[in-house]
């Protein structure tokens, strides 16, 4: 548990493997995602998933063969559905656990939603996040996929009273009606008063929403949600160190959008089961020269805000001791407590745009001995030292600024 930084919700289940705001094993995530895919598979389908409890073990141990063991056998289960899902990865936390619902089924599609203004491009549908830091949620979704009667799968990794996702279903509903609905999400805490609710919504609109998870229970919370923080997070304000950092380039392994620089097949612009072999291709090749650096020790792979599942597919293929999470929007109050998950709290001016802070948690000093800090769109030198200069008073010996675009 840790406090939010937020008048709207006082508190933030931080989980200990979705991979954004503590370190995990790379595949720990995916293989989340799988328990996920396969909860509703063998629900909606009375038929049972292959090596699942083989797979649930490795998810569970703390052993990195057993874990790759696992990730193994649920990528040779891939699994059939009557009808192909459109898979709805929310923004930010949910973007590479969506992705890694998608990868599970064998045909389907998926985007996740989007907090960035794209430019010129106009959203299909937008909807509110209403205890956000950031409230607007926009999808840049094909609006032909939208229209196919196939049903929607939202993933998110937490649901505490789930009106996120009745909202996103009222909005999706209006244009693009459809009989079923479905909500995955790691854990969720929804009251009686709460299920109500989506019982009134089915009743309201003629539709069924199933909602799976993994972990199911309820909550209370008691005090008052922090507005402003009680203590400063660490900045490089008074830093007098020189930044020092390589950069790596792999715009040859990834395609991008030539007016923006975002990638074609982060989520953020829709996806196929077709495009699966083209991501998987471009990680492994892009892991290859990553994996020709000279690696020791413990090595820290970071993504940046909502782009989160290539940086983690391209750290499950290096070498060395590998744990990966992410940076974020979202301030939390860090604590040095015992049972408290956010000891400490950096932050600093998102590099792809200086308007947007970011945040990153519970990098401990001397923890690592190089880091990777992955952008979807170049970056300049400037915009990068204050990461780099963070990074480096963490006493990391190499830090490389790796861009996609």
């Amino acid at each position: 548990m840790a406090a939010r930084i937020n008048k709207k919700r006082g508190f933030l289940f931080v989980s200990k493997i979705l991979g954004k705001h503590l370190p995990v094993n790379p595949y720990k995530p995916l293989l989340a995602s799988g328990l996920l895919a396969s909860t509703y598979y063998e629900r909606v389908t009375g038929h049972s998933v292959n090596h699942l409890l083989e797979i649930r073990d490795g998810f569970l141990s703390d052993q990195n063969e057993d874990i790759q063991r696992a990730y193994e056998m649920l990528r040779r289960n891939s699994l059939a559905l009557q009808e192909p899902p459109i898979v709805i990865g929310f923004a930010e936390t949910a973007t590479a656990l969506g992705h890694g619902v998608f990868d599970c089924f064998q045909q389907g599609y998926y985007i996740h939603t989007t907090r960035e203004n794209v430019g010129d491009l106009v959203p299909e549908f937008n909807f509110k996040e209403e205890h956000s830091h950031a409230v607007d949620q926009r999808c840049y979704a094909n609006r032909s996929i939208l229209e196919k009667p196939n049903p929607i799968i939202l993933v998110d990794d937490e649901i505490t009273t789930g009106k996120t996702c009745l909202n996103i279903i009222h909005e999706l509903h209006a244009k693009y009606p459809r009989e079923h609905y479905v909500v995955l999400s790691l854990l969720d805490w929804r009251s009686e008063e709460h299920m109500e609710q989506y019982q009134a919504l089915e009743k309201q609109l003629g539709i069924t929403i199933r909602v799976e998870s993994l972990l199911k229970g309820t909550i209370a919370f008691e005090g008052h949600p922090l507005e402003r923080p009680i203590n400063d997070f660490y900045s490089i304000e008074a830093s007098t160190v020189e930044p020092f950092f390589h950069r790596i380039n792999l715009s040859s392994e990834f395609r991008s959008l030539p007016e923006n620089g975002y990638l074609s097949y982060s989520g953020r612009f829709g996806i196929n089961e077709a495009d699966k072999a083209v991501i998987e291709e471009s990680c492994q090749k892009a892991s290859k020269l990553l994996n020709k650096e000279p690696l020791g020790g413990k090595t820290l792979c970071l993504g940046t805000g909502e782009f989160m599942y290539i940086p983690m597919k391209i750290a499950s293929y290096l070498e060395g001791d590998i744990s990966y999470h992410s940076t974020t929007r979202s301030p939390i109050q860090p604590v040095n407590l015992d049972n408290y998950a956010i000891t400490e709290g950096f932050t600093f001016q998102n590099p792809e745009d200086q308007a947007i802070q970011h945040y990153v948690y519970n990098i401990p000093k001397g923890e690592y001995d190089e880091v990777f800090v992955f952008f979807e769109k170049r970056v300049s030198d400037e915009n990068v030292m204050e990461i780099a200069t963070l990074l480096n008073e963490r006493e990391i010996k190499t830090v490389y600024i790796v861009t996609c675009s």
